[in-house]
């Protein structure tokens, strides 16, 4: 027996990009078709202005603090296309026909993942002390999530899954807490179905 037609709702493997084309899209087909979803939460009026804020400040020449702000806009983005996207699982409950009117991906049936390969993670400094601007490469496949393990530069500890985690809710962000003027080694990795992890080359950067 098939599974019910749903839309994706995730979109974080997106790279900024594909974020920005396929939001654009679901703006656009909600725009159109708003009369078949009466009762969606947040319409393109919403939608609309938060999507081009996003290509705005990705779009913008490189300055200290951009990652943070790409981040904030694309979170803005994700809120909307995750509300309406879940609301929309439900309003048309799995019909094809509806589902293609609201501009969103579909899900792809599951498939069984071999051993991921690794990402590659890159580090930004941020004005605010103790933190560090992250970036980890994008991953091929679906329902893929993203983690860091940092540790002090210090530690002897060679093993990256011995070190602290980080759950990376986006591929962009900041990791924040930590020591002022202090060297510390990151490896970024991609989680998926299989357990076995495959880690970045580790980087070592100091916050501010």
């Amino acid at each position: 027996m098939s599974k019910k037609l749903k839309v994706v709702t995730d979109l974080d493997s997106y790279t900024e990009d594909e974020f920005y084309k396929a939001t654009s899209k679901i703006n656009k087909s909600i725009a159109l078709n708003i009369g078949s979803f009466t009762g969606l939460p947040s319409d393109s009026t919403v939608l609309g202005p938060l999507v081009e804020v996003f290509n705005k400040v990705r779009t913008e020449l490189i300055y200290e603090g951009k990652g943070a702000d790409i981040a904030k806009a694309r979170t803005a983005v994700q809120v909307v296309i995750t509300q309406d996207g879940n609301w929309l699982n439900d309003f048309c409950d799995g019909d094809a026909s509806l589902i293609a009117k609201s501009g969103y991906p579909v899900q792809k049936d599951s498939v069984h993942q071999t051993k991921l390969d690794a990402t590659i993670l890159t580090l930004s400094t941020e004005k605010a002390a103790g933190s560090l601007g992250f970036m980890v490469s994008f991953i091929d496949g679906y329902g893929i999530k993203y983690g860091i393990m940092y540790t002090l530069a210090g530690n002897l500890e060679t093993d990256p899954s011995k070190w602290t985690f980080y759950y990376a809710a986006q591929r962009t962000g900041i990791i924040s807490g930590l020591i002022s003027k202090t060297d510390y080694k990151f490896a970024s990795f991609a989680m998926g179905t299989v357990n076995d992890l495959t880690y970045s080359e580790p980087v070592t950067m100091s916050a501010q």
